[in-house]
């Protein structure tokens, strides 16, 4: 078997076809001129603008050598400054007839006037523009007058305008242009480079130009060229890596290669030097996966070894085990090389891949491997030999011996088959054939039917290898795009671990930015079936920290449906689920020194700190002084610098909760009480700073938790629960005269309060308030716009237009009430959408509590006093008198 000329390379003829043709090279190709755009160009640009075109050349701020030259034209003069004004004009009064039907301008000024007149059109389009600031592609803007001025001369920061269609059709008129014409034609570019645009247009349009194409990447280098826009040209006109970075356009990210136009045109240029700028555009977190790919089918057709190495390593993140395949068989001994460089960083699923890659290609185990050097192919030899790993085992359960029946094996098998899987004890491994079996049959293993060879491999094998086994299929396939094997994915409940559950969570956020919302609720769905107190918190933490609004209510319906199986509401769940982060059963965490221990404490948002043997409150642990234990030292840190990573968002979160319990009136019954709230390791932290209430079905009795775990009233005599006792998070408005007394004991034993319970501001409704809902205390307060969009961004709070007086009227902002009616906000002057910043500040003209949405409509019955109480401080918060 031979080798391939792994240095030989050409563009296709597709890729020549979408490339933009170049004067002497294979992308040139013949030029037909379109006569229509000639007739319609006199007639729609020309004849039915003649009037604004008239007001233009007249207007006291146009430049007078432009207005006459745009009177020339309008005479019928062949004056190619005339017909660039013209065309400007029309541009900017909303003439778009030429952005709908592949008319193009330079057809119709070829066809007025020949090749000579119509080249330097074009290049007077970029000596003029508008005085004023025009926004292109908006509808017809009738008379409004246009006037005109020059690009200035010399060097300047000028902004790109875009004249794309033209620019290309000249320059493929260019590229097989009789050779005595293009000279004419050159000398007219020459003469018509004044500004940095015009220069490197004429680079653009005559790439062989070298000195042009210099000249231009200079100016872009110095900033004289503005706009994404122009880059992307420039690329479409270097022809070699030198100009590249004279331009300064190496190391950068350009998305715009993904087009077949841009890749094409800057690989007829430059050729496979190109692959750095190529490659960091397949990276760009714009690209959609087609436009990735569309990059992916180009770099496997470069001899560059960074693209070899590209396909090698971004087989899970980018998919690119198929086109490896291709790039294994066009340059086997590139993709050798590329794989003895990665070895040594490699972690073990990668180096399984490689060796699945190089036993699935004959040429890699062969010529391509007696090609290379002898470093090079010592590594390749370790790689396959598993060197520095253990060997096969000959004690293989026969379950594991005999392949499995009545499944194919999935396209991208050999990637994992590789992997080596250890047994009990990590001193072997199981032969590639028994590996090959347990792929199988992780294919028919299911929760309710284990499959015998599954059920071998666990109890023959270290659960942390079969993990990573697990992981390996799961990425594997992943990063296959095969959509025929789900059980690959769902597999993975099999093994998972906490580690596990981690890496699927940042997959399932990552997800949905990559067009994969599908796969993302599969894998909410997974982490369900996972099970653990790790997976579920995994669930939950999406719900509230997704960003995409689809993930968050996918994952808020799998809480809801993992809730519900286990006979629980969502808050009951989210209880069972708050970490204990190690502390002991008393809710206290020594840390050992040897000679020295500190405990660790906890303030009233569950930011920890240490107390020193003395007493003394520390924020951090000191180093460790001459006499302690080194190692224990550096143990009691590192455990420290856990409980900080673990309570990051742990406390703001279980804050959160209590706050919303107390202000939704959610009740605990005393089992899950003690259990989950006073009992807990952590929480019992945030508890003891509050006061509760219980009842047995006659009226409330307020207590609050001692520092001994007991419980005592306000008078701080001992209270005992009752075993049928209900337990609450009261409300000042529940405490009544009683808030004082709780508030003046907590400042007596200095409780600092995690949130606002004693201290909350209460506001009750009068008797003419809760007979109409009108809230007239609050009208004519003004609120700063900022907090408003704030709510209408949160839960239940949404704008509206048409609720108060009909068309015109103000926009408000409304909340539902937990299906007892309505909160409405008037505002005035109202927050636009299109421009919600507009107006800084509004005043409240209305304020209101409804039955239904409207503001019409009567007072809603049986309004929760607490829940009116919580929206009218939330307004006073926000508001001044």
């Amino acid at each position: 078997m031979g080798l391939p000329d792994e240095d030989a390379f050409a563009l296709t003829a597709d890729q020549l076809a979408a490339a933009a043709p170049r004067r002497g090279g294979r992308s040139a190709r013949p030029f037909t001129m379109r006569p229509a755009d000639t007739e319609w160009w006199r007639f729609t640009g020309v004849e039915q603008r003649r009037e604004p075109l008239l007001t233009a050349a007249a207007h006291p701020e146009t430049d007078l050598r432009i207005g006459a030259a745009l009177r020339y034209y309008l005479g019928g003069e062949p004056d190619p400054l005339g017909a660039a004004a013209a065309f400007t004009v029309d541009d900017a009064v909303g003439t778009s007839f030429w952005r709908d039907s592949g008319y193009c301008q330079y057809d119709a000024w070829l066809g007025e006037h020949g090749a000579e007149f119509a080249a330097s059109a074009v290049m007077a389009y970029f000596a003029v523009t508008t005085v004023h600031r025009v926004l292109y592609g908006l509808p017809d803007r009738g008379g409004a007058p246009v006037p005109l001025t020059a690009v200035p001369d010399g060097p300047a920061r000028i902004p790109w305008r875009s004249f794309g269609r033209e620019l290309l059709r000249l320059r493929t008129h260019l590229s097989t242009m009789p050779e005595a014409q293009f000279r004419t034609i050159e000398a007219v570019l020459e003469s018509n480079g004044r500004n940095p645009v015009q220069r490197a247009v004429r680079a653009y349009l005559v790439p062989g130009r070298t000195d042009w194409v210099d000249t231009a990447c200079a100016e872009r280098a110095a900033g004289l060229i503005e706009g994404h826009e122009s880059t992307v040209w420039l690329l479409r006109s270097v022809g070699s890596t030198a100009q590249l970075a004279a331009a300064g356009l190496l190391g950068h990210r350009f998305d715009a290669l993904s087009r077949a136009h841009d890749h094409c045109s800057l690989l007829d240029g430059v050729g496979p030097d190109c692959a750095p700028l190529l490659l960091a555009a397949s990276l760009a977190p714009a690209l959609g996966d087609s436009e990735r790919e569309a990059l992916h089918d180009v770099l496997a057709t470069l001899p560059r070894d960074d693209a070899v190495r590209f396909f090698l390593q971004h087989i899970e993140t980018h998919r690119t085990w198929d086109r490896l395949q291709r790039v294994a068989d066009r340059f086997p001994v590139r993709t050798l090389r590329a794989v003895a460089a990665l070895t040594e960083d490699a972690d073990t699923a990668q180096l399984a891949r490689f060796i699945g890659l190089i036993r699935s290609h004959p040429v890699l185990d062969g010529p391509a491997r007696d090609a290379l050097d002898p470093a090079d192919r010592n590594r390749v030899d370790a790689l396959l030999a598993w060197r520095g790993h253990p060997p096969e085992t000959a004690d293989v359960p026969a379950a594991l011996a005999a392949p499995p029946h009545g499944r194919r094996g999935a396209p991208w098998a050999a990637m994992v088959t590789a992997t080596p899987v250890l047994t009990k004890g990590r001193r072997a491994r199981l032969p590639q054939a028994a590996v090959e079996h347990l792929l199988a049959a992780l294919a028919l293993d299911t929760a309710r039917d284990p499959h015998p060879a599954v059920e071998a491999a666990v109890a023959h094998c270290d659960p942390a290898s079969l993990r990573e086994f697990s992981w390996a299929v799961f990425a594997t396939w992943n990063g296959a795009g095969d959509r025929a094997n789900p059980w690959a994915f769902t597999q993975l409940a099999r093994f998972a671990d906490d580690a596990t559950v981690r890496r699927l969570e940042a997959l399932v956020h990552e997800w949905p930015g990559r067009s994969l919302h599908k796969r993302a609720v599969r894998g909410l769905e997974l982490l369900g079936a996972i099970g653990t107190e790790e997976a579920l918190s995994a669930v939950h933490r999406i719900s509230r920290q997704a960003s995409f609004k689809g993930l968050k209510k996918a994952a808020a319906s799998e809480v809801d449906r993992i809730a519900a199986r286990l006979g629980l509401d969502q808050e009951q769940l989210l209880d069972r689920l708050v970490p204990d982060v190690e502390l002991d059963a008393d809710g206290r965490m020594a840390l050992d020194f040897g000679p020295r221990s500190f405990t660790v404490g906890f303030d009233e948002q569950l930011k920890p700190y240490v107390i020193d043997p003395k007493g003394k409150a520390r924020r951090s642990l000191p180093r460790p002084a001459a006499g302690d234990d080194p190692e224990a030292a550096a143990a009691a840190a590192a455990r420290f610098d856990r409980l900080k990573r673990g309570l990051k968002s742990v406390g703001t979160e279980q804050v959160g909760r209590l706050e919303r319990a107390m202000t939704g009136g959610r009740v605990w019954s005393r089992s899950d009480f003690e259990r989950f709230v006073a009992g807990h390791a952590l929480m019992r932290h945030l508890a003891r700073r509050l006061v509760w209430q219980y009842t047995t079905g006659r009226g409330w009795t307020a207590f609050r938790i001692a520092e001994d775990g007991g419980y005592a009233d306000v008078r701080d005599d001992v209270l005992r629960l009752p075993e049928r006792a209900a337990v609450r998070l009261p409300h000042p408005l529940h405490l009544g005269a009683e808030t004082a007394a709780w508030a003046q004991l907590l400042t007596d034993y200095e409780v600092v309060q995690p949130f606002e319970q004693l201290a909350r501001p209460v506001f009750t409704l009068t008797r003419e308030e809760a007979a109409t809902g009108r809230i007239a205390r609050f009208e004519g307060r003004t609120v700063a716009t900022g907090p408003l969009l704030g709510l209408q961004r949160a839960r239940g709070w949404w704008q509206y237009t048409h609720v108060f007086s009909g068309a015109g009227a103000p926009l408000g902002l409304c909340r539902e009430i937990r299906d007892r009616g309505w909160f409405m906000l008037g505002l005035s002057p109202g927050i636009d959408p299109a421009d919600p910043g507009a107006a800084p500040h509004q005043t409240l003209n209305t304020v209101r509590f409804t039955a239904e949405e409207s503001a019409d409509a009567d007072a809603p019955r049986d309004l929760d006093p607490l829940l009116a109480s919580e929206l009218l401080a939330l307004l006073d918060r926000h508001t001044v008198r």
